[in-house]
């Protein structure tokens, strides 16, 4: 009966860590947030401010100036999609890669057909 006795303890220190653990979570991801935004206001600016002062800008620069700025907006919306699709089933024993399903890379079929085409060479 002594083990009891920790069991509050043990429940406090695992519920504080947890919110600390959350929380530290939260601050990296407002801080990422705040550096993606801070990024793409930069390169709007930059964009801005070559178009006020009358330079000649080509609309390949002003179409990679926006692309990129897209890019650090929304660089991570679909890694978040492709999370939300994970069920119990890949929790548990894992996500199957085209590699374990029996799909191969190109590459890899690439090696395989010089490595044909070099044995039939040889016979």
């Amino acid at each position: 009966m002594s083990g009891t006795q920790y069991i509050p303890h043990i429940l406090y220190s695992t519920a504080l860590t947890s919110i600390s653990m959350h929380l530290l979570w939260q601050r990296k991801t407002a801080d990422e947030d705040r550096a993606r935004f801070k990024a793409q206001t930069s390169i709007l600016q930059d964009l801005i401010e070559q178009l006020r002062s009358g330079k000649s800008i080509s609309d390949e620069e002003i179409t990679k100036s926006r692309n990129l700025a897209r890019i650090h907006g929304g660089g991570k919306q679909p890694l978040d999609k492709e999370r939300t699709n994970i069920g119990w089933m890949d929790v548990l024993w894992g996500r199957k890669t085209p590699a374990d399903l029996g799909v191969s890379d190109e590459w890899e079929r690439k090696d395989l057909e010089q490595i044909r085409k070099e044995i039939e060479a040889e016979n």
